[in-house]
Parts: C-alpha cells; structure tokens; sequence
C-alpha cells in the first residue's frame, strides 16, 4: 500500500491529518509517495474542476475516471487522508491507479456534492469519514464506492497531562465556542476568581504552536465542548459528531463539561461528557469547580477508555482491515 502525503504550512487544524499519517507509515506494509510539486497537483485539480462543472454528481452506472496514457492500471493500494476537500493531493496518482482509498474529515454538508462527484468520477473503492451521518447521505449517491464511518482518533503519545493539583487554568473553551453558554457562565467564573481562557478574536488562536496547545490542556481542569452544529451550524448544518477535541481533552485528563454526540456515546458505551445543566449553567460550573475531586474517576475512566480504543491506531487497524478484504 502506498500513502499520498503532501507537505504543508503547518496549522493547527492539520495535525489531526499528520497523526494519522504518522501511525499509517509507522506499518511496515505501508510506503509513502511524497507529493513534492503541489502547484502542479492543484493545477490538474482546477483543470479537471472546470471540465467536470456541469457534470452530474448522482449515480451513473457508466462513470469513468482519467485513464493512464499507456492504459495501464495498477491494484496496488493507494491511500490517501484528507483535511475536507482538498482532492488535488490525490492528482495525479488517481488518475493511474484502480485501487483508491481515502480517508476524510469534515465531510459538511456544503461539501457533499464535491465529495460525491470525485468519488463517482475516479471510481474511488472505499471512503472512510469521520462523521456516521455522511456515510449515510454520501453511500446512497456513489456508484463504485463503499462508504464507512471511521471516527476521529488520537496519537496517545503526543499528549500529556498535568497533576490535578498542578492545573492551573480552570475552564478552557478552545477554538470556536458556544456563545450561548459563554456568556451563560463567563461574568459567574471571573466573580469566582476562576481562570477562564477563550478565544477573544475570530481567528486568534490560545495557543499558537501545538507545544502550547499540548500544555495548556495538560494544564487545563474543565474543557467546554460542543459539537459543529452548535459551534458552527452555518458549516456543519444537521451532522453532530465528535471531533479531536474531544479526545485530546480526554487524553490531557481534562474533564470535558458540554453535550456529548449521540455517536460518541455510542462508540463510549456511556456518555463520557458532563452535560450542560441548562436550568443552572453558572452553579453548575462553579459546584464541579468546588468539588472538583469528586470528578477524577470520571476523568482517570474516559483517559483509559481513550487510550485503549480510540488511537489513530485502533482507526487504522479497522481501516485496514476492510482495505484487506
């Protein structure tokens, strides 16, 4: 099997893909092809872009993806894991190969019809997604592709975690948060003398380098999270899912105070997340603060849970296990 890997201006968002990436190579039956001229990938993108915009995205028996010049194919497994839909990673190689695989997060619904039309045109065998709702709405518009929900995992070893008597940041809402329930509890944490960091300007990051951001959670008591479609329902529309945050709050030993998705308490058995007492969200926050010890089985159980079943790891063993079938 090969993986397809590109190499980017770091930003936050795209560590997720580099951890996934680096427990992929990390098997002895995996090499990788490093895409070195993006300029030329992109520009066979916009290319195809305009030559397929008025195709229809819905299933056609008849699809057909570029062949190679010499008409020659190969069954070799290619891999590739995408941040949305950022399809000219897999240009030019698509293009020559029958066996495709990729793996993609944030398949939005705004993204779908992008989504469906490269899979159906370059007859992609298998896609993984990280959300169960888009598996379901994507597999009933493909012709060749078999869909399946891979959810979000976490490179274990990339975390860390503070004493609980050593954390010193109290509440924590990173990256885009619930403006309802900021300003429920933001007035109630600050009378208290709580530490509370939020992101103050769209588009200002708390912690700007992933070392930062790996020791501001080890640091952190109570991490607030919501899933995209209260976050950012303009984006993520009607799909709830859980996203990495979750899990790097988990894994950094922070309990995690807000609304659990139905799919993560699926994958959990148990809901892992304190729900927000909407009748009482200040007295809520300031009584788990107070009693804060009351909370360490929960915390040492969801660390575990994380640990064991939910690593880049355990994702990829059940995507190759289907890739093998």
């Amino acid at each position: 099997m090969k993986l397809i890997r590109q190499k980017y201006n770091y930003h936050v968002s795209l560590d997720t893909v580099e951890e996934f990436e680096k427990i992929i190579l990390s098997d002895a039956s995996v090499t990788s092809i490093n895409e070195t001229n993006k300029t030329f990938s992109r520009v066979l993108f916009h290319f195809w872009n305009v030559v397929t915009r008025n195709k229809s995205t819905v299933i056609r028996e008849n699809v057909g993806a570029v062949k190679n010049i010499n008409n020659r194919t190969t069954k070799l497994p290619l891999f590739a894991v995408l941040m949305g839909t950022d399809f000219s990673k897999c240009l030019p190689y698509f293009m020559f190969h029958q066996n495709k695989n990729i793996y993609i997060f944030d398949a939005w619904p705004k993204n779908h019809n992008s989504i469906i039309k490269f899979l159906n045109f370059f007859k992609v065998k298998n896609a993984f997604f990280t959300s169960s709702q888009a598996v379901e709405i994507i597999q009933s518009k493909v012709a060749k592709t078999n869909c399946y929900w891979v959810p979000e995992g976490i490179l274990a070893d990339g975390y860390k975690y503070s004493e609980f008597k050593d954390k010193n940041i109290d509440v924590l809402a990173l990256g885009r948060r619930s403006n309802s329930y900021h300003k429920q509890v933001k007035n109630c944490l600050e009378d208290n003398k709580k530490t509370y960091l939020y992101v103050k300007k769209d588009g200002k990051l708390i912690f700007p380098t992933r070392a930062k951001l790996i020791k501001g959670l080890a640091d952190t008591k109570i991490s607030v999270c919501f899933p995209s479609n209260i976050t950012h329902p303009e984006r993520a529309g009607n799909i709830e899912t859980m996203t990495i945050r979750y899990l790097q709050s988990m894994i950094s030993k922070c309990l995690v105070v807000g609304r659990a998705p139905k799919e993560m308490i699926a994958l959990f058995g148990y809901n892992p997340v304190i729900e927000v007492d909407s009748k009482d969200p200040q007295g809520q926050i300031i009584e788990i603060l107070n009693n804060y010890s009351d909370y360490y089985s929960l915390i040492e159980k969801n660390y575990d849970v994380v640990s064991n079943n939910h690593t880049w790891l355990n994702r990829w063993d059940s995507v190759k296990a289907t890739l093998s079938e």
